[in-house]
């Protein structure tokens, strides 16, 4: 029988496993990254939440693994944005020809949370805790605010050895964050540059989870270019704070 002591102490357990993950996963993403100029500013904890949310969504389907996935689900959830209208400056011509990929990964909680029942099986506990996770979603969470208009996302596709670019506006003198991340199939490189095409920042390792942080000098428009380094189509979601 699972009481409420024994559903607790595993529950703190595998928020310690959780975090293990995440550890994990950002770990290894700094070890390819560039190096990059300090900022003064702390990292917003919410697009950091989402860079780690991702990682785990991409260990989750991988080694189909509930844990991670519900644990992505409830990041995902709890941390709301709002779908982005992106002016788009340029954008990779959309074959009607592309072969559709078999396996996709998905940033949806509710996607994540299906996922996650049909690896749990008939686990009790672990039943148990997409249900609690689907119980926090419901409740939503705050972000903070960077780009004007606040945070938002917006989905997207780039081919092939192609490149997707948006017009963001940013506040001034506040912390202003992109993040990408893709599917896993190839790399993506991310660049960006102010309104007199002055590059401001890049991510260019060897993956497809990137972030550029910096602290525009004025309001204005800034172009956020993304950059499929490899030859197969890669669709990713980016997150502005």
């Amino acid at each position: 029988m699972l009481t409420l002591q024994k559903f607790n102490y595993i529950e703190k357990y595998m928020k310690k496993i959780f975090l293990l993950t995440a550890m994990c996963c950002i770990s290894l993403g700094l070890l390819a990254q560039e190096e990059k100029p300090e900022i003064d500013k702390p990292a917003s904890p919410e697009l950091s939440a989402l860079q780690t949310a991702s990682s785990l969504a991409k260990y989750g389907y991988t080694m189909q693994s509930p844990t991670a996935l519900i644990e992505a689900a409830r990041i995902f959830g709890t941390t709301p944005v709002q779908a982005g209208n992106f002016e788009i400056v340029e954008a990779s011509y959309d074959s009607a020809v592309i072969t559709e990929k078999e396996n996709t990964i998905s940033f949806e909680p509710k996607q994540l949370l299906a996922e996650a029942k049909k690896y749990a099986g008939k686990d009790k506990i672990l039943l148990a805790l997409i249900g609690k996770v689907e119980n926090e979603i419901a409740q939503g969470g705050a972000m903070t605010r960077g780009a004007v208009g606040g945070p938002r996302y917006h989905k997207d596709r780039v081919l092939g050895k192609d490149r997707d670019c948006y017009k963001v506006k940013f506040w001034a003198k506040e912390m202003a964050e992109v993040c990408v991340s893709g599917d896993g199939d190839t790399d993506l490189d991310l660049y960006v540059y102010d309104s007199n095409n002055n590059l401001i920042g890049s991510d260019t390792d060897y993956s497809d989870e990137c972030v550029v942080r910096w602290v525009p000098k004025w309001t204005g428009e800034f172009i956020i270019k993304i950059v499929n380094r490899g030859a197969l189509y890669n669709n990713y979601t980016i997150w502005t704070n």
